[in-house]
């Protein structure tokens, strides 16, 4: 099994129920075809270089997977097929130098996943100092106050 990674970029009209949805179907058609996925890293909603089919921006999405390499010939086959794909690349990793580079992006991915999951301890606000009314505008009492 060799290594690959995926970039696939959804299109950004779509809610994001649908684009979850979208990246499940991507990564259900790696694994349908034998492959492992390592991780993934959600890149989120970016501006695109250059539009593509009348679209600003795309939801960025990277999919780290080993595969037998008879299998990307399908699998770039169904993805073409998806027309919420505005664009996809695979890139090969071949060598040994490359896989540890492969290994170093995996490595570097979950940790950016973990982190967002670590909870920050909440800041406590500032609350704004009250206003003093100056005690020749004060009421004395609270019937002064109704008038």
């Amino acid at each position: 099994m060799r290594h690959y990674e995926n970039l696939v970029i959804v299109k950004p009209t779509l809610t994001a129920e649908e684009i979850q949805a979208n990246i499940q179907a991507i990564e259900d058609i790696i694994t349908s075809n034998g492959g492992e996925i390592a991780t993934t890293n959600p890149m989120g909603m970016r501006k695109l270089a250059y539009p593509i089919n009348k679209n600003e921006r795309g939801y960025y999405h990277v999919i780290y997977y080993s595969v037998a390499p008879s299998a990307i010939t399908e699998i770039e086959r169904r993805f073409r097929i998806n027309e919420e794909l505005l664009r996809f690349v695979t890139i090969k990793y071949d060598t040994n130098r490359e896989i540890a580079a492969w290994n170093h992006l995996v490595s570097k991915a979950k940790k950016a996943a973990e982190a967002p999951a670590k909870t920050e301890a909440p800041v406590a606000k500032e609350e704004a100092p009250e206003a003093e009314v100056p005690a020749t505008e004060a009421p004395a009492t609270e019937e002064a106050a109704a008038e």
